[in-house]
């Protein structure tokens, strides 16, 4: 038990330094960005989005040209209304430039719903996808035209159309309307009497800033430390994160049969999922001739014959990170919910909060059984803790009396001390158990905290209204800071400890107290929790029943 305190500060110390590790962020060039913006897309002539397929390197240029750039003071736009969602399609070029999620808040109290795609926000927020031509095909395309709506079985299809002179392209949009994601598939017909070289392609396009209303987020905010950037899953990786810094050093690209790629923000993504039958390149790139980033994929390039037709399709997720809405695009994408290297135990937690959730209708509690599960599971462990905790409390007056008669000389004491231990049959390093036992717990939790939007806004008791936010009043804090200083008046004081360790020690439950007042409701909540069933588990190995 000598060194139960040292220990503690040191678990201490490392839990602060992986918070502040993984919010720390590298510093990189400053950039501004207008809030009016000329560009919505960004494919240029200098934008090299191609196949890197070695047997095809050699294609025309052509191939992955340019695409028109668009105004947005001037586009039309034709939105298309969901249960879920509403998006709106410019009839310029195909892109969808608003998703608008109907059943989540911008902000808690807010009347405005949260954006997904926004072309002309804050985050220069879109999505594009069709083909690029050969310089023979004429790519003064007419508007895109809404040429049929159609009911199909558990959903609704829309179909649009344009043309030029030797190019006939069709865009439909198939949907349930109870999911967040859409089937889109393109269809170009040659109409001239020479070859056109062609390639298909989908693409993201955002820039590197926070969304709206995270940029002032609080220490210990899940959107300080939650991930921004694109994901690639592939056949050689199939979870791959390459943050914006690496994209602006180099380009990503891989070829694969299946996969997806996607771009994270804190509670939600986008995502494109290809067809899993056909070899494609994912591409990740940071845009020449803008600040924007673009992930998509591109397909390999293809000869269309005169008068001959060829098609592509792809699945178009946006919306919350709900894995059981991600598993109904494709299987693989729940993995963009990312729990960290401590997701062995994260993913059992959170699969154990929605069970309780479902049975009593309310995060807190769920929260609170979770934590009480945990203590169930582990108390065979903490019992042989608490247990050697109670003996050594016993025995303090000997420990003491050891200390007393070699104050002088520290090699005796410690003989005489293990002397004791070994005769009263007690372990002291058994008292660090419990403490080293609910550490990964705690920071899986929190990683389950910033990656479950079922938490976003969720309300608990009378006064906190989001658990994924700082309590509000600060009452879960200041319980904290009592049931932490009840643990400690129940743990035995080692005899022979440093002085100044031991006045650091008793300013833990009041540094922990501040530190939990700017953490998640939700991660206090379980470790209030977690500390009152400790003291509890502490009595009831008290020296009167050890």
């Amino acid at each position: 038990m000598e060194n139960f305190q040292r220990y503690f500060l040191i678990a201490c110390v490392f839990i602060m330094s992986y918070f502040l590790v993984i919010r720390w962020e590298p510093p990189t060039a400053n950039t501004v960005f207008n809030d009016d913006l000329n560009e919505v897309s960004t494919y240029s002539p200098n934008e090299d989005f191609g196949f890197i397929d070695e047997s095809i390197q050699n294609e025309p240029e052509e191939v992955i040209s340019d695409s028109l750039t668009t105004s947005c003071a001037s586009t039309p736009l034709y939105e298309i209304d969901s249960s879920n969602w509403k998006i709106s399609i410019n009839l310029k070029d195909g892109s969808l430039d608003k998703a608008e999620l109907k059943k989540y808040p911008d902000e808690i109290g807010s009347g405005k719903n949260k954006f997904m795609f926004n072309a002309c926000g804050r985050n220069e927020y879109s999505q594009l996808s069709g083909f690029v031509f050969g310089k023979n095909a004429d790519q003064d395309f007419s508007s895109f035209k809404i040429e049929d709506i159609t009911k199909i079985p558990n959903g609704n299809r829309y179909t649009f159309s344009r043309e030029s002179s030797t190019i006939k392209e069709s865009k439909t949009i198939s949907f349930n309307p109870k999911n967040y994601f859409v089937e889109i598939k393109h269809v170009i017909k040659n109409l001239s009497s020479e070859v056109v070289n062609s390639s298909s392609y989908s693409k993201i396009e955002r820039n590197s800033l926070k969304p709206p209303g995270t940029e002032d987020a609080f220490f210990g905010d899940p959107a300080n430390f939650a991930y921004l950037g694109p994901v690639f899953s592939t056949e050689s990786d199939n979870y791959q994160k390459i943050n914006l810094g690496e994209l602006e050093q180099s380009d990503f690209k891989e070829n694969s049969i299946k996969g997806w790629t996607a771009f994270l923000e804190h509670y939600f993504l986008t995502a494109i999922i290809p067809d899993q039958e056909n070899i494609n390149v994912f591409v990740g790139k940071k845009n020449k001739t803008n600040e924007r980033f673009s992930v998509g994929f591109v397909g390999r390039p293809i000869k269309i014959q005169p008068y001959e037709e060829t098609s592509f399709t792809y699945s178009l997720y946006f919306g919350p990170k709900v894995q059981s809405e991600l598993s109904k695009a494709n299987n693989e994408l729940p993995l963009a919910v990312d729990y960290g290297f401590l997701y062995w135990i994260g993913q059992p937690m959170f699969l154990a909060m929605q069970f309780f959730f479902d049975l009593v209708g309310n995060w807190g509690w769920a929260i609170i059984l979770v934590t009480l599960l945990i203590k169930v599971i582990l108390w065979p462990l903490s019992y042989v803790s608490y247990k050697s905790m109670g003996k050594m409390r016993q025995i303090q007056p000997q420990l003491k009396d050891i200390q007393e008669r070699h104050s002088g000389d520290r090699q005796a004491m410690s003989q005489a001390m293990m002397k004791l231990y070994k005769d009263e049959k007690v372990n002291p390093a058994l008292g660090c158990l419990p403490m080293l036992l609910q550490m990964p717990f705690f920071l899986a939790f929190y990683w389950v905290l910033i990656e479950t939007v079922e938490l976003r806004y969720a309300p608990f008791l009378v006064w906190i209204t989001d658990l994924s936010s700082r309590d509000p009043l600060f009452i879960l804090p200041i319980l904290n800071i009592g049931a932490m200083w009840a643990m400690q008046m129940l743990q035995p004081q080692p005899a022979g400890i440093d002085p100044m360790q031991a006045k650091i020690f008793k300013f833990m439950p009041l540094i922990f107290g501040v530190m939990f007042a700017f953490f998640p409701a939700g991660l206090v909540l379980y470790w209030l929790i977690n500390s009152l069933v400790s003291a509890i588990q502490m009595l009831m190995h008290s020296p009167r029943s050890a």
